[in-house]
């Protein structure tokens, strides 16, 4: 009897993932939390993503961002520290069709190239953001950053949005913050 592909690239993909896992203990900044499909596609109407963006999105954990990017037409690359969590993003972004716009990278943000983007997105936490604040502001003027829950201290979001969210009965608050590269930054 001759094994489906599904399950064949299914067992493929584990056996990679936990090699990768053994051979490699990485320490983040940030712990991987998932980011909900609901704000992934706040995050790309809020920013107005399209087929002329370059998304970069740092700390892509499992790609659904710059995979939802993909979707809409756009290139993109992801960052991660966790190599268990790019060959994770490869893997959806095979499954989602996208994997001819994007590439995932393991890389440390602070170390990676972010001067081709047109959009950042990211999911740190609020002292990441902050450290890498500069760094932001000497992208070209106009490249759009879009957060998932943390601000950039007293850089004020051009557009912000709180969304409720239900999970079994519990209410989370989530925000989005959004800014634009200032042309005199």
């Amino acid at each position: 009897m001759k094994m489906p592909t599904k399950i064949i690239n299914y067992l493929l993909f584990t056996y990679l993932l936990s090699a990768t896992m053994q051979t490699k203990a990485v320490e983040l900044d940030v712990p991987y939390v998932e980011t909900p499909p609901e704000l992934v596609e706040i995050m790309m109407n809020i920013a107005e993503i399209g087929p002329d963006d370059h998304v970069i999105d740092l700390g892509t954990g499992d790609g659904r961002i710059v995979i939802a990017a993909g979707k809409r037409g756009a290139t993109g690359v992801g960052i991660d520290l966790d190599p268990a969590r790019i060959t994770e993003a490869k893997q959806n972004a095979i499954s989602e069709g996208v994997d001819d716009k994007l590439q995932f990278i393991e890389q440390d943000l602070f170390k990676s190239d972010l001067s081709e983007a047109t959009v950042i997105t990211l999911f740190l936490n609020e002292e990441v953001n902050l450290k890498l604040r500069p760094t932001l502001l000497k992208l070209k003027p106009g490249t759009k950053i879009v957060s998932h829950m943390f601000s950039m201290g007293d850089w004020q979001p051009i557009r912000y949005q709180q969304v409720v969210m239900n999970n079994n009965g519990n209410f989370f608050i989530h925000e989005v913050f959004y800014w634009e590269v200032p042309a005199n930054n």
